[in-house]
C-alpha cells in the first residue's frame, strides 16, 4: 500500500502523483524523482495559499521555495523542497538513475505532505508518521521521461486549480491555537524537520553536482578538527574541507542555516582557512554557503564573488598550479608576431593590469580590421603562458564568426597551432582534452550546464554589443571565469547594459582604438575608401508615372501596365517594384568604374535590398556579362544551401569576385582583397553602415603584384546614404516593427478608454476579458516576461479590472504592450490584421475622425477584394463578405455590427488570391544617371579637414631638392657641422624667406635651424612610427600601458607638430599622467625615453 494514499481523502491530484511515483522506485527511480518533481510542484502551491502568498504566474519552483523561506514556517521544510527540486532537475536534464535519491525525494515529499495534512486537517489518524520503503511492484508503468512529464503536467492544470482553490477556502479562517501549535511541533519533531540535516543534505548534493563523493573520507572531510583555533588548546571544526589524492587541504566550505545570509559566514571561514594553513602549510580555497547560495573567496587573489555550484576536484587542483606557477602579467613578453602594433600592446597590457589587480572581466573596443582577433590570440597566449589560463571558450553569434576565429589565416589554428581545439557544432560531443573551445552562443546554450563552474578559464565574447546577451547572458554568469568582450562598435553606439555586463563605467571601455586613429597613423593601419555618388532619377525619386518622360511612360504601357498603378516612392524601390535598367546601371557602374585585379573586377561585396533584389542582380549580371559564365557572381543569403562553401570560396579562392549578399556579409566577414563595396540599398543605422564600410578597411599586400600594395578602396553609394549622415550624423536605428498582436492589444487598450469615457461598461467589459487573455498568453519561460514578471502579476489583479482606471489603462498600454510581442499567436497573421483594421475603424468612428475612416474603410475593402470568394470555406458568409466590397456595406458601424463582421470574417482573410500586393517588374530606360566621386569627409573623418599651408615647405623643398639633408632632418637622423653648415647656405639673396622671419613664424629659436626646417618639411612619419614601434617592442615587458600610450601621444605631437619641445613634456596631457610630466610616467626609462625618441627630433621653442 502507498504511503500517499491518505492524500486522496482531500487532494486525489497530489495522491495519484504519490502512489505512482512509488510504483516506479524499483524500475525507473528517474521516473520517480520526476514524479515527486511535480509533486512538489504542487504541493507548494497548496502552502503558499495556506501562509496567504500569491506567488505569481510566472514563479518557478525556486523563487517559491524562496518565498517560503520568508515566512516563519520550519526551516527544514524549505530545504527538503529545494533538495526534491535539484534532483528532479537532475532527473529531467540527464535521465539521472539513482534509487538512493529518489528514495530521498519519496521521503521528503512525505514528511511535507503528512505535516501539511495534518496542520489543515487536524487529522491525526494518518500516524504514526513512518515512510515504509515501497515492494517492488511487477505492473508495467511504461515509458516515464521529460516528455511524458510536461504532457501529463498540462493534463493535471485544471484539476490542480480546482484542489488549489480548495485548500484556499479551507484555510482561509484557519486559527491555529496554542494546543495546535504544540501538536505541531510534536508532528515536526516526529517528522524529523531538522534544517542542519536538511542543510547538509543541500550542500552534500551541491558537492555531488561538481563530483565529490561526501562519503570519502579521504577527499571530503565532515566537521575536521582544528586543534588551537583561534587559541591554544581550542579546537574547531571545518563544516567540510575538500583534500587532495595527495591529503592536500584545497578547500574549507563554511555551512550556515539557509535562512541566514552566507555573507555571515565568511569571516568564520577565513577563520578556519587560516587554521588549516597553519597547520598544513597550504592556503585553502574559501566556500561560504547557506544550502543554495555559494560565494567563493580565493582571498590572496580575488574578491570574494558568488558562483553556481562548487569547483570540482581537477578545477581546485588547477587553481593551486595557477597559484604556485603563474607569472606576473605585467613581465610577459608579447608575441610581436601575432599583435606587434603599439596600440594592440596597449591594449593587451590594459587588460593584464586590469586582471593583475583582481578584476576579472574587460571590454575591448576596435575597429574593424584593426586586428581584434590577432589581439585576443596574443592576448590569450599570454595568459597561457604566464600560467593565468589553460581553458578557453570563444563565442560569436555567427558559424561564419567562429569558424574565422578558429581557422583562418589570422585565427587561434594559425598561431597557437600546439593547442587542442573543439568547435561545438550541436552534432559532435565535447572533447574534454582541449584548450581551446569555440562555439555559437545558441549552440553554447545547449551545452554550457554540462561543464563545471571553474572548467573555463577565459571567456571571449565576440560582437559584444548584440542583442543576444539578452538571451545568452546566462552562459556568461554561469562559468566563473574571466571574460573578455571584444566589439567593433563605436563607443558612442554601445549600450549602457553592455558596459556594466564586462564591469565598466558607461563609456569607458578598457580599452579603445577608434577608426579614425587607425586612419591618422602613419603608414595608415587601415585603408581610406574612395567614394563615389552613383545614383539614377529612379534611384533618388522613385518610379512614378506622372514624372516620366513620354517614351517612358510608353514603356510602361507597353509592359502592360496602367500609369496609375505605378506612383512608388523610393523607398518601395525592390520591395514593391524593381526596374531593370536601373539595376543594370548600378552593375555597368561597378564593372567600368570599380577597381580591377588583374583581369578581372577586384574583390567586390554588393549589398542588396532583399532575397528577391539579390536574384535579380544575380541574373542582371549573367545577362549583361554572359563571357563569365556565371563564376564571377555569387548570391548569399540566408536560405542559400552551402553558404559556408560560397564564403571559403570568396575568401581564398579567385572565383566568385562578386558576392551579392543580404545582410550575411554586412558584418564580421574578413576579406582583405575586397576592393569593391555597392551599396545598392538605404542604411539608417549608423553601425551597420561603420560595419559595411569595414568590410573594406582591411590592408592587403601585393594586391596587384609585388610590391603593389592596396592603397584604397572603393564605395559605390547607390543610394545617397553619406549624404544622409552627413544630415544625421548619428542616423538612427530603424525602429523595431511592432508584432501584430502588440499593435491588437495597443489599440484595445484605446478602445477601452473610449469606450469607458461614454460609459458602455459591457463592451469594456468584453475588451478587458481580451485584454486579460493575452496577457494570460505571455510566454512564462520567455527571460523578458521573466524580467517583467512583477509588472505583469501587478496588472493581472481583479481589483484592477474591476475599477479599469484610466491610470491602469496607461499602464498596460505603457507597460504590458510592448510585451505582448512576445506572445506566439496560434490565430493567423491575417486574421490578427484583420481584427487590427476593424477595431482601427471603430477608433475612427469614436473619435470622430471621418478622413482617417474614410481611408481605413478603403484600405479594408482593397483587402476584401483580395480574396477568393469561390472557395467553399466562404459558404454561407460569401453575401457579408461581397457586401463590405462596396462603402454601402459600412453604413452601421456600430460595436455590435462591427464587432459580429470581426467575428464572421477573420478567419477567412487568409484565403487570398494569387494576385494580392503583386510585385511590379518594370525595364524602363532610367535617365539621370550622376556617377561622380565625393569627398565623404565629413561623414569619414569629422569637420576639421583643412589642408595645411605648403608654401614655405615647397620652396625648401625646390631649394634642397638635391641634398640628402633633408631627409635625415626629416628622419631624425644627426647631421655633421658640415651638414649643418649646408642648410644655412640655402638662405642665399635669391631665397625668399629668411632665418629670422621663419624663427618668427615657427616661434623656433633661430639657433635651431634643424627644428625650424623640419616645421616645415616635416618628419617622415613611417620612420617616426618604425623608431616608436621598436621602441615598445624591445622594452615592453618593463612598461605599463599607460607608458605605451605616453608614447603613442608623444608620436603622435611629433608627427603633428614635426617636432616636440620639452616644455611641452611637462604640461597637458602629459601631466593628466602624472603631475610630474613625462619624468613622472617613466621614472628610471626617462633617460631612455628622450634619447631614443625625444631627442632626434627635439625643438627649441621661444619661451
Amino acid at each position: 500500500m502507498s504511503n500517499f494514499l491518505f492524500l486522496d481523502r482531500k487532494w486525489p491530484v497530489l495522491a495519484k502523483l504519490g502512489v505512482q511515483a512509488e510504483s516506479y522506485l524499483h524500475v525507473d527511480s528517474n521516473a520517480t524523482m520526476l514524479k515527486m518533481r511535480m509533486f512538489g510542484e504542487k504541493i507548494i502551491d497548496y502552502i503558499l495559499v495556506m501562509y496567504k502568498i500569491d506567488a505569481g504566474r510566472f514563479a518557478t519552483q525556486n523563487d517559491k521555495i524562496k518565498l517560503l523561506r520568508t515566512t516563519n514556517i520550519n526551516k527544514a521544510i524549505p530545504d527538503l523542497f529545494d533538495i526534491v527540486r535539484r534532483f528532479g532537475n537532475r532527473a529531467s536534464h540527464a535521465g539521472y538513475e539513482n534509487k538512493k535519491d529518489a528514495l530521498e525525494c519519496l521521503i521528503s515529499m512525505y514528511k511535507i505532505s503528512a505535516w501539511f495534512y495534518i496542520r489543515v486537517t487536524k487529522d491525526m489518524s494518518i500516524r504514526p508518521l513512518t515512510y515504509r520503503i515501497p515492494k517492488p511492484s511487477q505492473a508495467d508503468n511504461g515509458i516515464y521521461n521529460i516528455e511524458a512529464y510536461a504532457e501529463e503536467k498540462e493534463k493535471i492544470k485544471e484539476e490542480h486549480t480546482k484542489e488549489v482553490a480548495s485548500v484556499k477556502k479551507q484555510t482561509a479562517e484557519l486559527i491555529q491555537t496554542e494546543k495546535d501549535k504544540k501538536i505541531q511541533k510534536e508532528i515536526e519533531s516526529t517528522l524529523d524537520f531538522n534544517e542542519a540535516q536538511t542543510r547538509k543534505k543541500l550542500i552534500d548534493i551541491m558537492l555531488k553536482d561538481a563530483g565529490w563523493n561526501v562519503k570519502d573520507s579521504d577527499l571530503v572531510k565532515i566537521e575536521l578538527p582544528l586543534k588551537d583555533h583561534k587559541g591554544k588548546g581550542k579546537t574547531g571544526y571545518a563544516d567540510y574541507v575538500l583534500f587532495s589524492k595527495v591529503h592536500k587541504p584545497l578547500a574549507v566550505v563554511e555551512a550556515k542555516k539557509t535562512s541566514a545570509d552566507p555573507i555571515i559566514g565568511r569571516q568564520q571561514a577565513v577563520e578556519y582557512a587560516d587554521s588549516i594553513e597553519r597547520i598544513y602549510k597550504v592556503r585553502p580555497i574559501v566556500f561560504y554557503t547557506n544550502g543554495y547560495e555559494i560565494y567563493i573567496w580565493d582571498d590572496k587573489y580575488s574578491e570574494p564573488r558568488q558562483i553556481w555550484g562548487f569547483y570540482t576536484l581537477e578545477d581546485l587542483e588547477k587553481l593551486f598550479f595557477r597559484h604556485k606557477y603563474r607569472k606576473d602579467l605585467n613581465k610577459i613578453q608579447i608575441d610581436k608576431n601575432i599583435a606587434g602594433r603599439p596600440y594592440q600592446i596597449e591594449g593587451i597590457k590594459r587588460v593584464y593590469e586590469r586582471y593583475q589587480s583582481g578584476r576579472r572581466k574587460a571590454l575591448l573596443v576596435m575597429a574593424t580590421g584593426t586586428g581584434k582577433t590577432r589581439t585576443v590570440i596574443a592576448l590569450t597566449k599570454g595568459l597561457m603562458e604566464a600560467k593565468w589560463v589553460e581553458r578557453v571558450l570563444f563565442l560569436a553569434d555567427r558559424d561564419e564568426l567562429v569558424k574565422q576565429a578558429k581557422e583562418d589565416k589570422n585565427s587561434f589554428k594559425t598561431f597557437m597551432p600546439e593547442e587542442i581545439s573543439c568547435r561545438f557544432t550541436g552534432k559532435n560531443s565535447d572533447n574534454r582534452e582541449a584548450t581551446l573551445y569555440f562555439s555559437t552562443y545558441q549552440t553554447m546554450i545547449n551545452y554550457y550546464r554540462q561543464f563545471s563552474v571553474g572548467f573555463f578559464d577565459l571567456v571571449i565574447c565576440d560582437e559584444s554589443h548584440r542583442s543576444v546577451y539578452k538571451v545568452y547572458r546566462d552562459i556568461l554568469e554561469c562559468f566563473d571565469s574571466r571574460i573578455i568582450g571584444l566589439t567593433a562598435t563605436p563607443v558612442d553606439f554601445i549600450e549602457r547594459n553592455t558596459f556594466s555586463l564586462f564591469s565598466c563605467d558607461n563609456g569607458d571601455p578598457t580599452f579603445n582604438f577608434p577608426i579614425e586613429e587607425a586612419w591618422n597613423h602613419v603608414p595608415p593601419y587601415l585603408i581610406e575608401p574612395r567614394v563615389i555618388d552613383a545614383t539614377t532619377d529612379f534611384l533618388r525619386k522613385g518610379i512614378k508615372y506622372n514624372e516620366m518622360t513620354e517614351e517612358q511612360r510608353q514603356q510602361v504601357e507597353e509592359e502592360g501596365y496602367d500609369g496609375d498603378e505605378i506612383n512608388y516612392d523610393k523607398k518601395e524601390l525592390e520591395k514593391k517594384i524593381t526596374n531593370k535598367d536601373t539595376n543594370r546601371y548600378i552593375l555597368k557602374t561597378l564593372m567600368e568604374q570599380g577597381i580591377k585585379v588583374g583581369d578581372y573586377i577586384g574583390k567586390t561585396i554588393i549589398f542588396a535590398k532583399n532575397k528577391k533584389h539579390a536574384n535579380l542582380l544575380d541574373s542582371l549580371f549573367n545577362e549583361l556579362y554572359p563571357q563569365y559564365k556565371g563564376k564571377l557572381t555569387a548570391v548569399i543569403y540566408s536560405d542559400i544551401k552551402d553558404k559556408s562553401i560560397l564564403i571559403e570560396k570568396f575568401k581564398n579562392e579567385d572565383f566568385p569576385r562578386v558576392v551579392i549578399s543580404v545582410d550575411l556579409l554586412d558584418t564580421g566577414i574578413d576579406v582583405p582583397e575586397i576592393v569593391n563595396l555597392v551599396f545598392a540599398k538605404p542604411v539608417y543605422s549608423k553601425v551597420k553602415f561603420w560595419q559595411m564600410i569595414g568590410r573594406g578597411t582591411r590592408r592587403c599586400e601585393n594586391l596587384f603584384e609585388e610590391g603593389q600594395d592596396k592603397s584604397e578602396f572603393a564605395i559605390f553609394d547607390c543610394y545617397k546614404n553619406f549624404e544622409f549622415f552627413e544630415m544625421h550624423v548619428k542616423g538612427y536605428e530603424p525602429r523595431l516593427q511592432k508584432t501584430s498582436v502588440q499593435v491588437r492589444f495597443e489599440i484595445m487598450c484605446r478602445l477601452l478608454e473610449k469606450f469607458k469615457e461614454s460609459r458602455k461598461m459591457d463592451i469594456c467589459t468584453a475588451f478587458a476579458a481580451k485584454l486579460r487573455a493575452d496577457i494570460e498568453q505571455l510566454p512564462k519561460d520567455s527571460i523578458e516576461i521573466k524580467k517583467n514578471r512583477k509588472r505583469i502579476e501587478q496588472a493581472l489583479k481583479k481589483e484592477y479590472w474591476n475599477n479599469l482606471s484610466g491610470g491602469f489603462i496607461k499602464k498596460l498600454k505603457l507597460e504590458i504592450a510592448p510585451l505582448t510581442k512576445w506572445i506566439e499567436s496560434s490565430d493567423d497573421p491575417a486574421a490578427v490584421g484583420f481584427d487590427n483594421s476593424i477595431y482601427r475603424i471603430m477608433l475612427c468612428n469614436l473619435s470622430g475622425n471621418r478622413e482617417n475612416l474614410i481611408e481605413e474603410i478603403n484600405s479594408t475593402i482593397k483587402k476584401l477584394s483580395k480574396l477568393k470568394l469561390n472557395l467553399n470555406q466562404f459558404e454561407g458568409r460569401r453575401e457579408l463578405v461581397k457586401s463590405l466590397l462596396k462603402p454601402s456595406g459600412w453604413k452601421d458601424l456600430s460595436y455590435e455590427r462591427l464587432e459580429k463582421i470581426r467575428l464572421d470574417v477573420r478567419e477567412l482573410v487568409k484565403y487570398k488570391g494569387v494576385g494580392d500586393n503583386p510585385f511590379v517588374i518594370l525595364d524602363v530606360k532610367d535617365t539621370g544617371q550622376v556617377t561622380k566621386e565625393i569627398s565623404g569627409g565629413s561623414v569619414l573623418y569629422g569637420g576639421n579637414m583643412e589642408p595645411y599651408e605648403k608654401r614655405v615647405k615647397l620652396a625648401i623643398e625646390n631649394k634642397l631638392k638635391d641634398q640628402i639633408v633633408i631627409h635625415k632632418i626629416r628622419k631624425g637622423e644627426k647631421l655633421s657641422e658640415k651638414e649643418i653648415q649646408s642648410i644655412y647656405s640655402i638662405f642665399s639673396d635669391d631665397f625668399v624667406y629668411s632665418i629670422d622671419e621663419l624663427s618668427g613664424k615657427t616661434d623656433i629659436d633661430r639657433e635651431d635651424i634643424i627644428g625650424i626646417i623640419r616645421k616645415f618639411v616635416g618628419v617622415d612619419e613611417a620612420e617616426l612610427n618604425k623608431r616608436f614601434e621598436e621602441f615598445i617592442q624591445k622594452h615592453h615587458s618593463k612598461m605599463n600601458s599607460t607608458q605605451i600610450k605616453t608614447l603613442e601621444i608623444i608620436k603622435n605631437d611629433i608627427a603633428k607638430h614635426c617636432g616636440i619641445s620639452i616644455a611641452a613634456l611637462f604640461a597637458e596631457p602629459y601631466t593628466n599622467f602624472n603631475q610630474n610630466g613625462v619624468e613622472g610616467i617613466f621614472g628610471k626609462m626617462t633617460d631612455e625615453v628622450f634619447n631614443e625618441l625625444i631627442e632626434p627630433f627635439r625643438a627649441s621653442y621661444i619661451s
